[in-house]
């Protein structure tokens, strides 16, 4: 009995990692100051090669569009929306059956917040995503951030 049980949760364990260590898509997180408590939020996604991920205005229908969510923090306003900068591809995809909006190889997620005073503090928030290659997709995926302001 020892023996399945152990057995068991090595395969656990090597599969964890495996699933883990398969991800196409590497996030970074920054911040860059503009201005007077003016501040841009950078969330990156560099992707390994011929895989995809999606626009925040992919249609519905399609995979899943790419969605950002900040945290309140009330020393914070957000300036504007969330700019996607990078080679936007369109293309209609006959698997969803929609013209698809997607980023190969790397785009960025800026957003402009401006502090209300002259503060330390962090943006927090998390991103929702899926990321496809011509055969198949990952399951959608949330990873959280926390970007610090100085």
């Amino acid at each position: 009995m020892k023996i399945f049980i152990l057995s068991v949760t090595l395969l656990l364990s090597v599969t964890v990692v495996e699933v883990n260590a398969q991800s196409p898509v590497s996030w970074s997180y920054s911040a860059k100051k503009t201005g007077d408590k003016l501040y841009e939020i950078h969330l990156v996604a560099k992707l390994e090669e011929e895989w995809h991920i999606y626009s925040q205005t992919t249609p519905e229908g399609g995979p899943v569009p790419t969605a950002i969510s900040f945290s309140k923090n009330p020393l914070v306003t957000m300036e504007g929306a969330i700019r996607e900068v990078g080679k936007l591809e369109e293309h209609f995809e006959p698997l969803f059956g929609v013209k698809v909006k997607q980023y190969s190889d790397k785009v960025e997620f800026v957003q402009t917040i401006k502090l209300k005073a002259a503060v330390k503090t962090a943006v927090n928030g998390h991103i929702q995503f899926m990321v496809c290659n011509d055969v198949e997709c990952m399951p959608p995926s949330k990873n959280t951030f926390s970007i610090s302001l100085n």
